[in-house]
Parts: structure tokens; sequence; C-alpha cells
């Protein structure tokens, strides 16, 4: 929040820890401000969770629930009207432990986004010409100008849904002598961007809402 820095922890920075048990079936979810824990509760390994966060920085509250259940409301947060200026997020696997810790659907919003509002997730075919595809890790490369990375999306889970927003980002990408750019096509959409020389990978938004059922990746010089 605005009275820390974003490698350091103060009072108004919120954080989720997860503690998992080798022996059971359970770790331990803490809520903790400062780093020092306000509130925790179990949680089942193996599965995913759904963890929400409603924080009043006006009220001085931290209202915490797992799947749909209110583990609790912390009473002691700053009352200052902070702002979030930071998110982080490290999912490494602990040492000596075969488990590994995995998020996905993070959502951030200082607008009320009920807890018992969800992501869908929408089923898609993929179509890869020119790009690899490694099983293990389930990620598509290429070192190939104009290969193509072609995902069909089955919209009709959406039925009934209104489409708002729509984000494409890529993991990782790498600037070489052959592939130095990258397109995207979607629709009426197109837009072609140099691919960054950090490595850290791209970032497409601003894509239509309408039209979406086909989403094209392809490489270029």
């Amino acid at each position: 929040m605005s009275d820390g820095a974003y490698n350091s922890s103060k009072n108004s920075t919120a954080q989720i820890y997860y503690n998992y048990n080798n022996s059971g079936n359970y770790g331990i979810l803490y809520l903790r401000t400062n780093d020092t824990t306000r509130l925790q509760t179990p949680i089942t390994k193996e599965k995913w969770n759904k963890i929400y966060l409603a924080i009043d920085s006006e009220a001085g509250t931290i209202d915490f629930y797992l799947n749909g259940d209110k583990v609790g409301t912390y009473t002691g947060y700053v009352k200052t009207g902070v702002k979030a200026i930071s998110a982080k997020i490290d999912c490494d696997k602990q040492s000596g432990s075969s488990y590994q810790t995995r998020m996905r659907n993070i959502i951030i919003s200082d607008h009320y986004f009920p807890m018992n509002e969800s992501i869908i997730m929408v089923p898609a075919t993929v179509k890869a010409e020119g790009f690899d595809f490694n099983s293990s890790n389930n990620l598509y490369s290429t070192e190939t100008e104009n290969s193509t990375l072609q995902v069909t999306t089955d919209l009709s889970v959406l039925n009934g849904y209104k489409v708002t927003a729509v984000n494409v980002g890529m993991g990782s990408t790498v600037l070489g002598d052959t592939i130095k750019n990258v397109k995207l096509d979607m629709g009426a959409y197109s837009k072609t961007k140099e691919i960054p020389a950090t490595g850290n990978g791209m970032y497409f938004d601003g894509l239509p809402t309408t039209n979406i059922n086909k989403i094209t990746v392809t490489t270029t010089k």
C-alpha cells in the first residue's frame, strides 16, 4: 500500500501465506499484515481453492473468505484511505517437498467484486503450424519465422453472459535474429509488437469484446 515500499511490509500490506503439511491433506492459510498473522484457516491440498479479500481502508477492516465461507474479519487495519501500489506473487516450491503451489484467475479491483462471482474457463482448440509443443510444461515455442498459433474458443459456454474485456499475454519471449516481432490477429483487431529485449514476455490489450472466436499469433521478422 502507499505507506510502504515494494520490497517491504507495513501495517497496510495485506499478505496471504500458505503453509502445507507433507503428511496430511490440509495446509494452513494465513492472512497477515506487517508480517504478523491476523487470521488463519485450514485449506485442502491438491485442489483449486478460491481466496477472497475485501479490504476497506476507511473502516479499517479486511474480510477474509475461503471457498465462499467467511474465515473472519480483521478489524485492526489502517484507516487512512491508502491505495494499492503493487501486488507480488511467489509460488516457489518448498525445499524437499514435491508440492508446488499454483495460482490462476487473480483479480484486483477498486470496485465491488462480489465473492460469489467466478471466472469461467472457456475450452479452446489449438492449431500449431511451426510451433513445437512441450507436453511436460504445456508450452508452445518456435524459432521459425511465420509460425502460427491459432486458438479457436468454444463460446457456447458463454451463453447468457456478456464479455466486457479481453486481454492476451505471452509468458516469455526471446528477441532473436530470426524472430523480432509477434503479430496478434483477433477478428477486426490486428497488432504487431516488437519482442522486448528483456525476455519477460509480451502483453496485448484493448482487444475487442466481440468476434473473439479465433485468436491467431504469428511470428515475424
